[in-house]
């Protein structure tokens, strides 16, 4: 069984349609938070099904350690990385160390630990709506995962607990505090005027995503 299971290693970016900004999507996720604007992005299942049946489909052409880079144009702009997983199993970041992932079970829904560093990873089956397009894909390793929440709300979460940013207002030289639930444009509330938030502020109280790979399993 073990030599018939297919291994692919993913990378989504889409250039967001509102800010035009890059948004990694690591992991397969119907919608997230744009990391810059944190306007909603949407990716359709039937996207995700086409993506990975491409693969799928190239799958025996491709040398281990092959893959395809392209750029999907439609509602969204995807630029996609795909690569056949080369043995032995990927390595950890931390310490090198290459996972063990033959001894991972499909249908598991937890963690895997790297056996020298401890570092952990999360794993878990293909959602319903995935399996309905790809019904050979058996396990997702490395990835985010869609939550009960809304897009953004872990994010959302974790810039409140950033400290607020000082700001000296361009027209009177009052003291604004900034924080990263404003939006880009925030008003004085000594001189009512309109200040738009400079891109160095801005990125610092919405620090840019890494775009990362991610892998998934295939019976």
């Amino acid at each position: 069984m073990g030599k018939k299971r297919r291994f692919g290693i993913f990378q989504v970016i889409a250039d967001c349609p509102h800010c035009g900004n890059p948004a990694p999507f690591n992991g397969p996720l119907r919608r997230l938070a744009c990391p810059s604007c944190r306007k909603e992005i949407a990716i359709a299942p039937r996207t995700w099904h086409d993506l990975l049946g491409e693969y799928l489909n190239g799958y025996a052409d491709l040398e281990p350690g092959g893959g395809n880079t392209s750029t999907v144009m439609g509602e969204l702009t995807l630029k996609c990385k795909s690569v056949k997983l080369p043995p032995p199993d990927p390595a950890c970041p931390t310490c090198q160390t290459n996972w063990v992932l033959s001894g991972i079970p499909d249908g598991t829904d937890g963690v895997i630990t790297c056996k020298q560093c401890g570092r952990t990873s999360p794993t878990f089956p293909p959602p319903d709506w995935l399996r309905e397009g790809v019904p050979a894909a058996k396990q997702i390793f490395f990835a985010e995962r869609e939550s009960e929440g809304r897009p953004g709300q872990a994010a959302d979460e974790a810039a409140q607990s950033r400290k607020p940013i000082a700001l000296a207002c361009p027209q009177c030289g009052g003291n604004l505090q900034v924080t990263a639930q404003d939006a880009r444009i925030v008003r004085c509330k000594y001189c009512k005027a309109d200040v738009f938030l400079p891109d160095a502020l801005w990125g610092a109280l919405h620090p840019a995503k890494d775009a990362k790979f991610w892998l998934v399993r295939f019976g």
